[in-house]
């Protein structure tokens, strides 16, 4: 006597073969070739410019941040997210390229940083996207979110990713 399998049998099946499917089909339909997305996450690590780390800065704050990261053949295009943050609070949102010398500031208008800000809502959820051109000899992006301190030169509050995206 043959037994026929069971609801949860069947659906570990379809699961397992529907979910490679379903990534195959998330590139689908891209205008470049060449694009690439990258989701990227966050830790509470304060760096420099060149993405070392800095020492004696300890971590604040409770916020989840995301990126997803997509490169193009001229274009960097970052779309951030933030969860559980102070609310009603602007963050400052920079997209760095590297390779960089540590000596090279990476503040808001310097050759191949991309920046803006974000606020959050009553609920300390905010999102913003950063959209410009990939500079020349660039060969990953970074970011780095962070909000200033009210009387000191570190932030308040930082949150900078974990790799290097490579372009």
């Amino acid at each position: 006597m043959r037994r026929r399998p069971g609801f949860a049998s069947t659906l570990a099946a379809v699961v397992v073969v529907t979910a490679p499917v379903a990534m195959v089909t998330i590139g689908a339909g891209t205008a470049n070739a060449e694009s690439r997305t990258v989701p990227m996450s966050f830790t509470q690590i304060f760096r420099r410019c060149d993405f070392s780390p800095t020492k004696y800065v300890s971590a604040t704050g409770y916020g989840r941040p995301t990126v997803v990261v997509h490169t193009g053949s001229n274009e960097l295009v970052a779309d951030v997210q933030i969860a559980t943050a102070i609310p009603g609070i602007r963050y400052d949102v920079r997209m760095i390229q590297m390779p960089r010398v540590s000596s090279s500031p990476c503040n808001a208008g310097d050759p191949g940083v991309i920046a803006g800000w974000l606020n959050t809502d009553a609920a300390g959820a905010g999102s913003v996207t950063l959209r410009g051109p990939v500079a020349q000899g660039a060969t990953g992006v970074w970011l780095s979110i962070s909000r200033p301190g009210e009387f000191s030169q570190s932030p308040a509050e930082f949150y900078t990713t974990d790799f290097i995206a490579q372009l």
